[in-house]
């Protein structure tokens, strides 16, 4: 009974989620202090800091984001800009948790792929760059780093023009999956490296003991997703 409940809930926070989307599928939403909130809330009930890049700005708002126009798959995201503006990037606001953590980054990584690709046909790891174990626990207390291009994706325009993009998934198991987009215009992907060193410890795996209580977060992603509703800067 338990799990039929649960499962009622997500299902119907999805729902939501979905109907968001479709209402302001191109907009960006102007998020005053929702966004460090919401990151705030990650930290407390999961246990892993996301902190604003250094040398970055947030930027207050909140977004989708998909790997291409076609794909199904959209995540409810924060934006950080580099002061320079050659750099953009997204941290997941919402993001999703299951006990089965040990292959569920390579579920979601594979199911994003399908889409860029448009193929079941291909061979994971040719397309992933994976950190070094000692790089992932030196800079994010993490077990693994998975990292790969997204030609497909929609990308943002400005006085800058946005022309590369890249996926980055932070792991460690049996704890939240950390998933970020990263914006690059032509200069700033030279540069692409140095940006990424700027969530070093910005992002972070706490030691402490930790607990999982999806009643907890269903009802706080509920309460978040009618802050948002509330907004009326469209």
């Amino acid at each position: 009974m338990r799990t039929i409940f649960q499962n009622s809930q997500k299902a119907s926070f999805i729902f939501c989620l979905f109907f968001y989307g479709i209402m302001f599928n191109d907009t960006t939403l102007n998020a005053q202090n929702l966004v460090l909130r919401a990151l705030d809330s990650v930290e407390t009930i999961f246990q892993v800091k996301h902190e604003t890049p250094k040398g970055f700005n947030n930027l207050n708002t909140i977004r989708f984001w998909q790997p291409n126009i076609s794909s199904p798959w959209r995540t409810l995201c924060g934006a950080f800009e580099s002061k320079d503006k050659h750099c953009k990037v997204l941290y997941n606001v919402l993001p999703s948790h299951t006990d089965q953590t040990f292959f569920y980054h390579r579920v979601r990584m594979r199911r994003e792929l399908e889409s860029i690709l448009n193929t079941k046909d291909f061979v994971i790891d040719n397309y992933l760059h994976i950190l070094s174990i000692e790089d992932a626990r030196k800079r994010f207390n993490a077990d693994s780093v998975f990292l790969y291009d997204v030609p497909t994706a929609i990308i943002d325009t400005g006085e800058e023009k946005f022309t590369h993009c890249t996926r980055m998934f932070i792991t460690k198991q049996g704890r939240l999956i950390v998933d970020l987009v990263w914006y690059f215009t032509d200069k700033g992907k030279k540069r692409e490296d140095k940006y990424m060193q700027r969530i070093n410890k910005r992002i972070w795996y706490h030691d402490d003991n930790w607990s999982w209580y999806p009643v907890r977060w269903e009802e706080w992603k509920k309460e978040y997703f009618n802050k948002i509703m509330d907004r009326k800067e469209f």
